[in-house]
This record gives C-alpha cells, structure tokens and sequence, in this order.
C-alpha cells in the first residue's frame, strides 16, 4: 500500500512552550503536545483517528517560527520543511531573518500578502520545488503563501501564491498556464526575463505572480 503523503505544518505555543500541528490534508485536525518526542509519538494513531483508518501515513514536518508583531500589525511566520532539502531551506530562512533586521526589507516582507488571520507566512523553497508540492500545504478553502527561494549574491525572491482567494495584485495561474509539475526555478527564470535586472537587489524582491482557482 502506498503511504498518503500529509503535511505536518507545526508551530510553538506562546514562549516556545508546548506545540500544535495542522495538517490541510486533516481539515479540523489540531493535534497538541508538549514536546517533539511526544508529538511524534502519537502521530501515527491520531491520524488514524482523525481519518478513521489506518496508515501508513507519509509525513512530511514543517516547523514555523512565527515572529510576532513587527510593527503596528505586521505579524510575520517562515515555514521550513524538513526533508533532504533542509540545509538548503535553512540558507532561505537565514536570509529572511537578515532582512528583518534591516528596516527597508522588513518593511517590504512584512508588505506582502497575507493569509486569512492577518500572517505574512513565507515558506522556505529550494529550486526543485513544485508549484503541486507547495499547493498542498495550503488550505484547499482559501490560502496565501509566499514562496521564498535563495538566488545569488544574497537575493531572496518571492513568489506569493493565492489558492482558492483573491488577492488584489497577483496574476492567475491560468493565464500563465503553468502545469503543477512547474518547478520553482522555471517560475524565477521567467520573473528574471518579466523584470530587469535591476530590478533583482539583495536581499528581498518582491514579485506578484500566483493566484490558483
């Protein structure tokens, strides 16, 4: 039998303390416990419960840190799964967490889209990535995420994607035709010939490309 593939997105509680886990391929599941040993754990018979069979399940983690406010009411979330790409995806975060600390960038990470509850989330990408393996970490319901991959000489590009909601200054995937097998790196390489390349600056460019129906 082959695993269903379920991705885990995990977040601390308040201080740190304790963690929760939702899964969009588990509408309504939110699943808690005090630590990373525990959560594991458990896994495997809570989703058993929640989708009333058995396994195997195929889980992918991806932890969030979310940074709270950065001002007024900015609240700012990166996204990291951890898989063979994780050092890859850790260079990302560590360019996001550089240009927060520079104050022209942070206010243009903090200026992209934001998701239901008012969270800017950006997630962590390498080039291999697919537009199908980022759509299914959103809620099926209505979503937005902004894709964030390292290029050279320090850039950050992002790509905000828009799933099921619409989101004032993205473009539909449908006029783009792009298939789910896209790959990150095919989507950047057309942003680099739609913008010249001054408009490429460390660290942060923000692109408004994305929005699936």
């Amino acid at each position: 039998m082959t695993a269903e593939t379920i991705h885990l997105i995990i977040r601390a509680g308040e201080n740190d303390l304790d963690l929760y886990a939702t899964s969009p391929q588990a509408p309504g599941l939110i699943y808690g416990r005090k630590t990373y040993k525990e959560l594991r754990a458990d896994l495997e018979s809570v989703l058993s419960f929640h989708f009333e069979r058995p396994g195997p399940f195929n889980v992918i983690e991806h932890n969030e840190r979310h940074y709270g406010q950065l001002g007024s009411e900015d609240e700012l979330v990166t996204r990291l799964a951890i898989d063979e790409h994780r050092d890859e995806r850790q260079e990302v975060y560590t360019r996001i967490g550089r240009a927060l600390g520079i104050p022209s960038q942070a206010k243009s990470l903090t200026a992209a889209p934001t998701n239901a509850v008012g969270e800017t989330v950006f997630l962590c990408a390498v080039f291999t990535d697919t537009i199908e393996w980022v759509l299914s970490q959103l809620d099926p319901g209505g979503d937005v995420i902004n894709v964030a991959v390292a290029t050279a000489d320090e850039l950050l590009v992002t790509i905000p994607f828009a799933y099921a909601a619409e989101v004032e200054g993205t473009v539909s995937m449908k006029k783009k035709a792009y298939a789910m097998n896209t790959t990150m790196a095919e989507i950047v390489r057309d942003i680099e010939i739609e913008h010249s390349s001054a408009d490429l600056r460390p660290v942060f460019v923000e692109t408004k490309v994305l929005a699936v129906h």
